[in-house]
Formats: structure tokens, sequence, C-alpha cells
């Protein structure tokens, strides 16, 4: 951000969103969630914690944006929005729940259905598979007990070291993107090792809290539910060569149309961050044929963002969003902060 954007941001600070609101709150926002738990199960985690929103909370932000006047869409609603199908006289929102738990199937399904609210769960695959390494569940747990995590690949040797819980949950960004570079065929033993964990004992951490192929079925099945696909095996896009993300794509869209006998047209990029996802990557979820794509990338969504819709901005959305962040999110504030100007992601 710029000086001058920065002095417009604290201007749309000051007059609390007036001015920012016209230009920046676009017609809706798409949210992005992983797990719903109950509060009990929530507070068992710290650096996890902002992966889970309770049932509660849920509930709560669902009846907040109805009374704020907004609907809630799909994204085959929203697609065909883009395409000039159908018009929206109201604000939107979209709710998207990533990587495939089952506890959307158990808490969160039941609140969707109260309030007869459309939402996307994005499957990647390797959670249904049990092949799903979940490495950001298993490094919560390894600082628990240990003071050093040692990687080892065809990349090389990078280690680090912690002296409490506190230090090592703020060298996670580092060790998320030495994770995310190492090769995915070599993940599974690399891990296995780091971590002292046998790749069975890695695979039963994912069974216990992964939708299984009959439960995404089930979902499915519910007209309120769309699946979209999220990768074969969840790793960062942008690292990998265009063979394999083309195949990661296509795999994923291939099977999951084979489980659920519907055909899969959206898409959320796995981590989707600007290290995770570049222009080449949009380019081939247009090819493999999904109409949107979401990012884990925040910002509001503006009707010329049409021309980019495999660049989608998502919100995020859980139990510590609190009222002066959800303000922001909705009079455009939150999007200037993070992009000023721009409306679309990767112009």
């Amino acid at each position: 951000m710029n000086w001058l954007e920065r002095k417009i941001l604290g201007f749309f600070v000051k007059t609390k969103g007036v001015f920012s609101k016209p230009f920046f709150a676009g017609k809706g926002i798409i949210f992005m969630l992983h797990r719903v738990i109950p509060k009990i199960e929530r507070n068992a985690y710290s650096l996890n914690k902002d992966l889970a929103i309770t049932p509660e909370k849920l509930d709560e932000f669902i009846l907040f944006f109805k009374q704020k006047g907004y609907v809630f869409i799909s994204l085959d609603e929203l697609a065909d929005y883009f395409d000039g199908k159908i018009k929206f006289q109201q604000k939107f929102i979209c709710l998207t729940f990533d990587d495939g738990y089952r506890d959307n199937l158990i808490y969160g399904l039941p609140i969707l259905k109260k309030h007869k609210v459309p939402a996307t769960i994005y499957v990647t695959n390797c959670l249904p598979n049990g092949t799903a390494i979940m490495w950001w569940y298993l490094f919560e747990n390894h600082v628990k007990s240990y003071n050093e995590l040692i990687l080892n690949s065809s990349k090389g040797r990078t280690s680090f070291q912690w002296d409490d819980e506190q230090e090592a949950f703020s060298q996670f960004g580092k060790v998320s993107e030495a994770i995310k570079e190492i090769p995915g065929n070599e993940l599974p033993a690399v891990l296995s090792q780091s971590f002292g964990l046998s790749v069975s004992e890695i695979e039963q951490q994912c069974t216990s809290i992964s939708l299984t192929w009959d439960e995404i079925k089930e979902l499915s099945n519910d007209p309120l539910i769309t699946i979209g696909a999220h990768t074969m095996n969840h790793i960062s896009l942008r690292q990998q060569i265009e063979e394999l993300v083309v195949e990661e794509m296509k795999a994923s869209k291939s099977e999951l149309e084979k489980y659920i006998g519907k055909e899969v047209v959206h898409f959320a990029y796995p981590f989707g961050g600007e290290l995770d996802v570049s222009k080449r990557e949009l380019e081939i979820a247009a090819k493999v044929g999904f109409r949107t794509s979401t990012l884990n990338q925040a910002g509001s969504i503006f009707k010329s963002n049409k021309k980019s819709k495999q660049a989608l901005a998502r919100m995020p959305l859980g139990n510590r969003i609190d009222n002066e962040r959800m303000s922001n999110y909705l009079n455009g504030i939150y999007h200037f902060s993070v992009n000023g100007f721009k409306k679309q992601k990767y112009q």
C-alpha cells in the first residue's frame, strides 16, 4: 500500500466507511470456512483454532446477514450472475467450506438446513481417500513434545527450533512455506520422519475427521449443498510443474464426479495465497472447465469480477471475527486495506 492509499484508508476509517462503501463494499462477499465443531473441541486447539467455527457462531452470523438484508446464494447462482443470466436486488453472501471435514455434515448441515442457506464444500480427494497429510495439525501436536522440527527432502535440509509453544507457533509461516516446497511424491516419507509418526498413523488422523465418499454423496444429494474440487492432494500448486497442476485439478474433478454423479464446476486453490497461485493456475483452472475458482485472499466481490472468475477473493469467517472487522467487511474498508484500488486479483 502506497502513501496515497494509506492516507485514503485513514480517511475511510475516520469516516466509519461512509465513503468507502459505495466503491469497495462490492455486490457481495464469499466467505471461507473450514470446520464446524463445538466450543470445547475448538478450544482444544491453539494454532489451528481459527480453522473452526462453532455451530452457535455460524448460526449467529447467518442471522446477522439476514437481518442486514443480505441474500445467501450458491456458487452456481454467482456464476450465472457473472454470466448475466440472473440479477440480484440485494447484496449477497456465498458460504464455502474447504477440505471436506465430517463435522460439516454433523454440525454444519443442520444449521444450513434450519436457515435454508446454500453452501459449497470444496473436497480435496485425499481426505475421503484416507491419504491426506494434515501437517498443520501434526505440527501443533509436535510442538507440545519436541523443540525441533527437521525437514529432509531433495530440496535440502531445513530445521526449526523453539523454546516454547508460542515461539514455535510464531515460526509456522516459515514452516508452512518449507513444507510446501517439498515435492508431492516425497511428502509422506519426509513428514513421517519429521514428525516421528508412521504413514499409517498420519493417515489414521486423516480418516478420523474426514468425510467418507458415502457422506460426500449424501451431502451432494442435499439441494443446499454444492460439491467443489480442491485438488487430489492439497498441495501448493504454484510450486509444482505444469503437468502435475493439470493432473491435480482434472483428477480431482473426475473422481468427485464419479462418486457424486454430478458435474463439478467450482474449484478452490489449496492454501490459496499469493505464494500458492499464479496466473498459470488461473489459466489451467479455466481450461479444466471450472466456472469459478476461489482464493484465500481477502476482498469483496464486484460485478467486474466476471473477468476474473478463476481468482475470486474470499473473506475468512470464524469465531474471532469481531463487530469492527465485520463492519469493515461490509463497508469496504477491509477490501481497500488489503487491495487498495484494485477490484480484481491478478490484474
